[in-house]
């Protein structure tokens, strides 16, 4: 049920596959355009003096875990950090691999998956959580237009947007950005990846990838090379695994297709289209006391509870660029999809929490048919129908779709000293979300007679924007002004259900002026200083709307029209990076401070609900990111990495709600580790490459599982070592098996338990106790490529 806020040895060489493939994407999203566009890379070459007989060749997709990054632009004035074609093609094939658990190399990230292909995965920046930082693919924004997240955002637990090898870069921008980069809810900063670009020669892959947990994977691509201008790739992807956790199996498809047309020297049509399909089973949130006595891996019997979850996601982007003159460039994007999340959940009224078993299950079901008491409400009666209240709601269906369109145009002007962009972007979205009990599967949807709820609801966005970015004493001084306007309207439409007394529609309209400034300094050559500001806000999710409809303290049914303003960051930011031939350093230090959090307030006297604006917080903190490529030696090529962020997120005001329970100035926010280390190499000698990679993950403090507000419990600090190594052999000049690549990856090599989120809760003795979800142990998986 949901809630509604109204309240792992194994060796393997198995065969095949390299292929790019592409996940899916949701519906809905607004569109923002990068200021430059997407450039095509090529893979780091072993040039090794050593290495020369074999200078063909180059490392295949798929073995290790290598973060390493670009060098950023030094003259950039804000804070970011590039991941290259090189660590993409190169990650490891193990389930727990995500575009966003890809980027724990990078400072202040901190993600997990719950389970493998991406079930329920979870990603902060900077503390920020999902739905209030962007993550966009070709400039166009993945989040959930009405819940803000990419991943997991109301529940939607499997909903996979994208794979790595979807990717051909990805664009790590930390902090608000310029209007350019920046997008709908960008508190923390904005992820840009950047899509899979087709090659100039006809070829392609397949491969294989096996490992614990039955873990296993095959993969492939083609390319059709140049025709006429005409380039396309389209990749396969099939990945599946009972995962590291009891019950909790999983499959997921994926297909990429992209294409670019050059058809003259001044304009080039791109089109990426995704298509992804993942089924399997959720995990639960499990008490520590049985973990310890039954295994970490332990879950509730399927026959206790279950929740099978299956979901689709489409999602297509045109993009238009036409040169009209060296300093004027004009981009369109033109961008659709959709997201169908479908879950029945299972919980046996047998088992529910007890003197004889005190832990109370998820997905619970109902212990009376309270709705019954209103004479327009449901008319499903569940004891009548199934014996008990709780035997007639032991099953229950969600339902989670939407669909969206938009576009975006932008418009270049490059002068002698300044290149201006201005842009604008619409973005309409839909949302079909309802939930339906019944006693037996499958659950019949019948509107006014078992609905919990039926809803649709639509959002409409707007923004304008323009930014200089100003070059002054012969390049050495920098200048990016910006500033955006944004307008969103927004309809929130629900039926009469269990959790609504009245049917009715709420409608609100929001808008904004976000500015954002960003000054440059080049000291001397190679050594720069930056310093910027940025102000932008996050939209109220459609749960803000959910309270309108309520029953007051006379029994009289009424609509509350929500009263809420945006939350919203003020971010200031100073850094200094220094970059000598591959060696560069970056480092900075910010303060974001966020205002209007959301809460929900009672009226004593009327009882009437209202979502409105509570307290405020503080994130703050620095960064450092140091990197050196050594370049060729006799023995080989070698480079390494070390990246440390200190993230502090703190309440900054007290206040009381029913919504976020009591929160006193000074709290941490839950689920925020201070400091993340991250830290790692890579060594390509003659066709091998071995890397290894560290990631320490600081203290974290937990959540009360129903108030939502942070305890004195924590998640105690950890670290995890992986390892990669492979080698590519050159077998011919052409044809099937020209070239193969066998890889080897270790993940958590030292076996590390830990838990990826906890709770606490208290048992049916009112015993308080963690309950969580455990992390993956030692994780094995062998794999194979083969080109041609």
């Amino acid at each position: 049920m949901i809630t509604r806020t109204h309240g792992r040895t194994l060796l393997a060489t198995l065969i095949a596959v390299s292929l790019i493939s592409g996940s899916i994407a949701v519906a809905a999203a607004d569109s923002q355009a990068s200021t430059a566009p997407a450039q095509e890379t090529t893979s780091d070459q072993d040039n090794s003096s050593s290495a020369k007989s074999k200078e063909k060749v180059k490392q295949l997709t798929g073995v290790s875990v290598s973060a390493t990054v670009q060098t950023v632009p030094p003259t950039a004035a804000y804070t970011q950090s590039l991941i290259d074609e090189d660590t993409l093609r190169n990650l490891s094939p193990g389930p727990t691999l995500t575009v966003q658990t890809m980027l724990n190399q990078q400072p202040s990230v901190f993600a997990y998956a719950n389970g493998p292909n991406g079930v329920e995965t979870t990603i902060y920046l900077r503390a920020f959580n999902s739905s209030q930082f962007s993550e966009t693919f070709d400039g166009v924004a993945l989040n959930d237009l009405f819940n803000g997240g990419v991943t997991n955002q109301a529940e939607n637990r499997n909903n996979v947007l994208l794979i790595p090898s979807n990717l051909q870069s990805v664009e790590v921008y930390r902090g608000i950005n310029n209007p350019a980069v920046n997008s709908y809810n960008s508190l923390g900063g904005t992820i840009n990846f950047v899509p899979r670009q087709p090659d100039d020669t006809m070829g392609g892959s397949v491969g294989a990838s096996y490992g614990s947990f039955k873990s296993w994977d095959y993969h492939g691509t083609f390319n059709t090379g140049d025709w006429n201008g005409i380039k396309q790739v389209f990749s396969f992807e099939h990945s599946a695994s009972r995962g590291w956790i009891d019950n909790t199996g999983d499959h997921n498809n994926n297909f990429y297709w992209g294409l670019t047309y050059d058809f003259n020297d001044n304009n080039r049509l791109s089109n990426y289209l995704l298509f992804n399909n993942n089924k399997g089973f959720s995990p639960f949130n499990m008490p520590a006391p049985l973990q310890q006595q039954y295994g970490r891996n332990y879950q509730w019997p399927l026959s206790w509870t279950n929740s099978p979850i299956k979901d689709t996601n489409w999602m297509d982007i045109v993009d238009l660029k036409s040169k009209f003159s060296d300093d004027i460039l004009f981009q369109n994007k033109f961008f659709l999809g959709r997201n169908d999340y479908l879950r029945t959940s299972f919980s046996n009224p047998l088992f529910q929490e007890s003197a004889t078993q005190p832990y109370n299950l998820e997905d619970d079901p109902s212990s009376s048919a309270f709705w019954l008491g209103n004479p327009n409400g449901p008319t499903y009666d569940p004891a009548a129908a199934f014996g008990s209240a709780q035997n007639g709601t032991a099953y229950h269906f969600y339902g989670y779709t939407t669909k969206g369109v938009g576009d975006t145009p932008t418009l270049t002007l490059k002068l002698p000293q300044n290149e201006i962009v201005v842009g604008a972007n619409a973005t309409y979205g839909e949302l079909y979300s309802r939930e339906y009990w019944y006693g037996s599967s499958p659950v019949p949807k019948i509107l006014g007679y078992n609905d919990t709820w039926d809803e649709h609801d639509r959002r409409t966005l707007t923004s304008f924007f323009a930014q200089d970015t100003i070059s002054l004493f012969d390049n050495t001084l920098h200048l990016t002004p910006g500033v955006k306007y944004i307008y969103a309207s927004t309809t929130d439409r629900d039926a009469v259900g269990i959790y609504y007394p009245i049917a009715g529609e709420v409608h609100d309209t929001e808008h904004f002026v976000s500015p954002t400034f960003g000054i440059n300094y080049q000291i001397v050559d190679g050594l720069n200083v930056y310093a910027s500001y940025g102000k932008n806000f996050k939209l109220p999710d459609i749960s803000a709307y959910y309270g309108a409809f309520q029953t007051d303290a006379n029994g009289n049914n009424t609509i509350a029209p929500p009263h809420v303003k945006p939350e919203y960051v003020q971010d200031y930011e100073i850094g200094v990076r220094y970059q000598l031939d591959g060696f560069s350093v970056a480092v900075n230090g910010y303060r974001e401070n966020f205002t209007n959090t959301f809460v929900t307030v009672t009226d004593p006297v009327t009882l009437l609900s209202t979502f409105t604006n509570g307290g405020g917080s503080r994130y703050q903190g620095g960064e450092l990111q140091l990197q050196n490529n050594f370049g060729a030696t006799a023995f080989g090529d070698f480079s390494a990495y070390f990246n440390y962020a200190h993230n502090q997120a703190k309440f900054t005001s007290s206040f009381v709600s029913d919504y976020a329970g009591t929160v006193n100035a000074g709290q941490p926010l839950a689920g925020v580790p201070q400091d993340l280390i991250s830290a790692g190499f890579v060594w390509k000698y003659e066709g091998w490459r071995f890397n290894l990679d560290a990631r320490f993950v600081g203290k974290q403090y937990v959540d009360q599982l129903y108030a939502g507000t942070p305890t004195a419990s924590t998640i105690k600090p950890y670290a995890v070592v992986n390892l990669g190594v492979s080698d590519t052999i050159r077998l011919r000049e052409s044809g099937f098996g020209k070239q193969v690549r066998v890889g080897l990856n270790v993940d958590n090599l030292l076996s590390r338990e830990y838990l990826n989120t906890a709770y606490t809760d208290t048992d049916y003795f009112g015993n308080s106790f963690i309950r969580g979800i455990v992390a993956p142990p030692r994780t094995i998986t062998g794999s194979i490529d083969v080109d041609f």
